[in-house]
């Protein structure tokens, strides 16, 4: 008898690190499922091929401005292309840090897309979903 093999789930071929997590009540409050936060090695590669400028400028690597970003955020705005959400951690300064998270894997996890700096002035058109008081 052929001893049947499975192939491992494609969540399980990357290589995964936990960043935070989107809690409950902040969740609850922009419709969202509450769940970890985690950013893969293609991301972080592509965070650091496409933004590398921007993260020299602020002094960090991609992994010091994504956990940076999750772990302070202080904004939540959907993106106005896709079904994502950014994360925002908005400061007295003219710029600010965003992270693009999508729903992963059959809404188990938030996935990291993306991250970089944006100005202010280019989220009067998006729509804020969740401020800090």
């Amino acid at each position: 008898m052929k001893k049947k093999t499975t192939r491992p789930r494609i969540e399980d071929q990357r290589q995964y690190k936990k960043i935070g997590r989107l809690r409950k009540n902040i969740a609850d409050q922009i419709r969202k499922p509450a769940a970890n936060i985690y950013v893969d090695d293609n991301h972080l590669k592509h965070i650091f091929e496409k933004h590398t400028n921007e993260l020299a400028k602020v002094g960090l690597t991609p992994e010091m401005f994504v956990d940076l970003v999750v772990n302070n955020f202080n904004r939540i705005y959907k993106s106005n292309n896709r079904e994502s959400i950014l994360l925002v951690q908005w400061n007295g300064t003219p710029k600010v840090a965003v992270i693009e998270l999508n729903l992963a894997f059959k809404d188990r996890f938030y996935e990291i897309k993306t991250a970089f700096v944006k100005t202010k002035v280019s989220f009067k058109n998006l729509k804020l979903l969740w401020k800090k008081k």
